[in-house]
């Protein structure tokens, strides 16, 4: 091989790892772990339909939640433009807690697992690390009767009322309330470091009924409840 040629590919081998680089940064593979609170708003109006009876209140309690993701990032730097999208695990939680002025009280706590698909536009005000996030998630529910329940209706001084046991309650409840997919709208900010390290902030909110009342004998009945999710999560990015 003469001198010329030997040359020649010299050239495009230190062209195309000159270039390389520049380009795969554009691209990034994300592994994201994070942890929130979550609520589940309206379960009260499926236990207790308005005006069925007085003088009880109920309070919403959030929960804290994990979720884990795989992502893909594609930004070009120094580009206001960006988007992600990929696979993640999350939960939606929820206590409700019932107490009357007869000193009956209960919690109801629903816990769904899901595993979906998210996509998000990101815009960088700065073209680089703050960015802000708006898109959107769906999952299917891997656990459609996960609902515990506690209740100290069993003490003896409710005998006269002929309650259920709490086993039997709980177990009615995993029967007729029935957790369903997730598809929430969302977005919050985050911030990019050195390319590789990410912390972001994220709200969701559930567009359909989390949960769906089955055909029951016990005066629940049906009502939209609408899931919230605050996370917040950090992620390390690999170039690709």
């Amino acid at each position: 091989m003469n001198m010329i040629s030997k040359n020649a590919i010299l050239a495009i081998i230190l062209l195309v790892s000159t270039h390389l680089p520049a380009q795969n940064t554009s691209f990034r593979l994300g592994i994201r772990l994070g942890y929130g609170v979550s609520v589940n708003k309206g379960m009260d109006k499926i236990l207790v339909p308005e005006g069925y009876y007085s003088n009880y209140a109920f309070k919403d309690k959030w929960q804290m939640t994990p979720t884990v993701g795989v992502f893909t990032q594609y930004h070009i730097d120094g580009s206001i433009i960006g988007v992600e999208g990929g696979f993640s695990y999350w939960q939606q939680a929820s206590q409700l807690v019932y107490n009357d002025n007869k000193e009956l009280n209960y919690k109801v706590t629903p816990r769904y697992n899901y595993i979906g698909v998210s996509a998000l536009l990101k815009i960088y005000p700065w073209r680089k690390g703050f960015n802000i996030s708006i898109g959107g998630r769906a999952g299917a529910n891997l656990n459609g009767k996960g609902i515990s329940y506690e209740s100290n209706q069993e003490d003896s001084k409710f005998a006269n009322y002929h309650f259920a046991t709490v086993a039997e309650t709980e177990r009615l409840m995993k029967e007729k309330l029935t957790g369903q997919p997730d598809i929430a709208v969302g977005g919050g900010f985050g911030y990019e470091i050195d390319h590789h390290w990410a912390v972001d902030l994220r709200y969701f909110y559930g567009l359909n009924s989390t949960i769906k009342t089955e055909h029951n004998d016990y005066n629940w009945t049906e009502h939209a409840t609408h899931s919230q999710n605050i996370e917040l999560s950090v992620s390390y990015l690999f170039n690709l």
